[in-house]
């Protein structure tokens, strides 16, 4: 006689498949979450006053509000952005994320490309404006190759 044990699938007859992924995805969804949590400790440190790469004879942050403002919600986005990469480096990532990292990386790259272009046609290398716009291409060409690199086919 044949019991429901014999007939009910079980999970080695059908295995969930793991999301694709490859070893360079989660390699560079690793280095992006350093990258954007390196960063995010550097508007932390600004909004509570440090005042490291800043241009000599900036004012005290508690007279630029604006610019306290920009450094807590730039250093909270990026806080998570950490985990974002991570989680599509591992394919862990749904449709709706996918599409929201595609969006932050072109934005990235047009607000640092031009601007990059401007610095190097002016020979302008140092300062935060330059490093702001090189994190802005490196951030949005990395948002970039994580996405293709973890592309999932379509079914």
């Amino acid at each position: 006689m044949t019991s429901l044990n014999d007939i009910r699938p079980t999970a080695t007859t059908h295995p969930t498949p793991e999301p694709p992924t490859s070893d360079r995805g989660r390699v560079v969804g690793w280095l992006l979450a350093a990258w954007s949590f390196s960063f995010a400790c550097v508007h932390f440190a600004w909004a509570l006053g440090w005042e490291g790469g800043l241009p000599g004879g900036t004012p005290p942050i508690a007279d630029r509000p604006w610019f306290l403002a920009y450094d807590v919600a730039a250093g909270l986005l990026m806080v998570v952005a950490a985990p974002v990469a991570v989680a599509i480096g591992r394919g862990r990532a749904g449709r709706w994320l996918r599409r929201t990292t595609l969006v932050v990386a072109v934005l990235a790259l047009l607000r640092g490309a031009p601007a990059l272009a401007i610095d190097v046609a002016t020979s302008e290398y140092s300062g935060v404006s330059f490093g702001s716009d090189v994190w802005f291409v490196l951030a949005g060409l990395g948002g970039l190759i994580l996405l293709r690199l973890t592309r999932v086919p379509v079914r």
